[in-house]
């Protein structure tokens, strides 16, 4: 593509689909893209997003969001019509497709083959770990490069390529390609200075829209708010074998993402800033693993007190990073901690509990829960009496797990709800591509019979298991009911906005 011109790039958010039976219908607007377009538009590139689940200004309500569409599956697909996506891609030369969520699969390529056929000559680029780990469906659909690491110093150099006037993208850092028939992939360089990383392009986004449809990525709320997504760091210390992070180390195809890497303090409030300038009341916080390091933690949390942000957490505090030594090896609820993240703003927090069964715990979820040591009920408690709410998050459905074990977890579960819990998640543990589970899955033929990758999600047993699946899918759905109260219940299920017209 030689256009005598720089190229113009526009970053996608594909139409969503969703379970009609738990029904909660939210626009991804994650961060990865803003990153990547913050730096391009650093360097001067021409950069736009669209999400196609919510639309812009060029498009109603009703042929956006509501414009909801039933799939064969039973699925319901929701956003913007392919007539009204191919319009929108016309005058851009670079089509980015966010490609992180396995659930969200089917949309990106349905995105990507239309572009591929009505447009043959746009570039078409995707990433993520979903399509790093599904590069053949991906290739298939019409891709010409996946990014396989964080991609902010890739997407700038797949500028660069072009606006040096030609499609040689050999010598581009951290891509997957096909040459002469065959994938060819580039380590990619990752960011250990992430001071260095652009100012995300919160800006791009279709804000009062999103605002108004009050869905964000990483919770719900109950009327129409000023929300956006942010973090303050990258990495996990921890080897979940269902999280990708257990296999993004040191020598791996994208390199060692998993290691801890954070913003300084300064970064941070920069970053802050430019939230509170947009009018921003709630901030979502994506952090893999926001407590890591206690000291730096605090600090931050009390640099936010006077920005008057209302804080929910998204990935889960992980309850190792809620306790402290009392002496003689015995641990408390670190009421200092949940204090100051009080302080600082955070109504919401998850608690990833994962199991109810010890065993379970330190098989497959790197011990990061003590149940015996960890008074979670305790956690639960303080937190409620500084007036953050927390949801416990328990997964069922583990290759070996057994009945007793199951009945454990939704023990714990109840316990944990009776001890102030405002809401229950409990899902089913999924082999997603890029995870140990997964190679785990493959090498000891675990599939279940007819389940595709592509269509993996967390409501619906994927494993052979020792558990029927049937029964795991009865007690993953009237557990759920029963560990949530009705209004609860009827908000997920909700399709509309819940909006009102005027914007906190």
């Amino acid at each position: 593509m030689s256009t005598g011109r720089d190229p113009r790039f526009l970053l996608m958010y594909s139409p969503q689909r969703f379970d009609s039976y738990y029904g909660s219908v939210k626009p991804e607007a994650t961060l990865g893209l803003l990153y990547l377009a913050g730096a391009l538009r650093r360097e001067l590139f021409d950069v736009e997003i669209l999400d196609a689940c919510v639309g812009n200004d060029r498009y109603s309500m009703e042929e956006s969001f509501l414009r909801q569409t039933p799939l064969p599956n039973g699925m319901i697909r929701v956003g913007m019509a392919p007539e009204a996506i191919l319009r929108e891609v016309s005058q851009f030369d670079v089509i980015g497709i966010s490609g992180v969520f396995t659930v969200q699969t089917r949309m990106a390529e349905e995105v990507i083959r239309l572009i591929a056929q009505a447009y043959p000559d746009k570039l078409i680029i995707t990433g993520g770990i979903n399509a790093r780990s599904q590069m053949s469906l991906f290739f298939d659909a019409g891709v010409h490069i996946i990014c396989i690491s964080e991609a902010e110093r890739t997407i700038v150099e797949i500028g660069q390529v072009l606006r040096n006037g030609n499609r040689d993208f050999s010598n581009v850092s951290g891509i997957a390609f096909r040459y002469n028939g065959k994938i060819q992939v580039n380590p990619p360089i990752v960011e250990v200075d992430l001071d260095k990383l652009p100012i995300p392009a919160w800006d791009l986004l279709a804000l009062k829209r999103m605002w108004k449809i009050a869905r964000p990525h990483g919770g719900m709320l109950t009327r129409a708010s000023a929300y956006v997504s942010a973090n303050t760091s990258r990495g996990c210390p921890y080897q979940c074998t269902f999280c990708h992070i257990s296999k993004e180390t040191e020598g791996s195809i994208s390199g060692n993402l998993r290691q801890f890497r954070e913003k300084s303090l300064e970064r941070v409030r920069k970053e802050m800033d430019v939230l509170k300038d947009l009018g921003v009341k709630y901030v979502f916080i994506e952090d893999d693993s926001l407590l890591a390091n206690k000291k730096r933690a605090l600090a931050i949390f009390k640099m936010l007190v006077s920005y008057g942000f209302k804080l929910g957490d998204v990935n889960g505090v992980n309850l190792s990073h809620l306790v402290t030594n009392v002496g003689d090896g015995r641990l408390a609820v670190d009421k200092e901690m949940l204090e100051a993240m009080a302080e600082a703003g955070f109504f919401k927090l998850a608690f990833p509990v994962e199991s109810g069964s010890q065993r379970i715990l330190d098989k497959y979820v790197s011990g990061k829960v003590n149940l015996t040591r960890y008074n979670i009920s305790e956690m639960i408690r303080v937190a409620n009496s500084y007036g953050i709410e927390v949801a416990s998050v328990y997964l069922i459905g583990y290759p070996d797990e057994t009945y007793e074990e199951l009945a454990q977890t939704l023990i714990l579960a109840k316990k944990h709800r009776d001890a102030g819990s405002n809401y229950v998640n409990l899902t089913m543990v999924t082999p997603f591509p890029g995870t140990l589970l997964y190679d785990m899955v493959m090498r000891e033929d675990l599939l279940l019979p007819g389940v595709e990758i592509a269509d993996l999600d967390w409501m619906r047993p994927s494993m052979k298991t020792l558990i029927d699946p049937w029964y795991l899918e009865f007690i993953s759905k009237r557990g759920w009911e029963y560990l949530n109260n009705p209004e609860r219940i009827a908000t997920i299920r909700s399709m509309a906005p819940m909006a009102p017209s005027k914007i906190e």
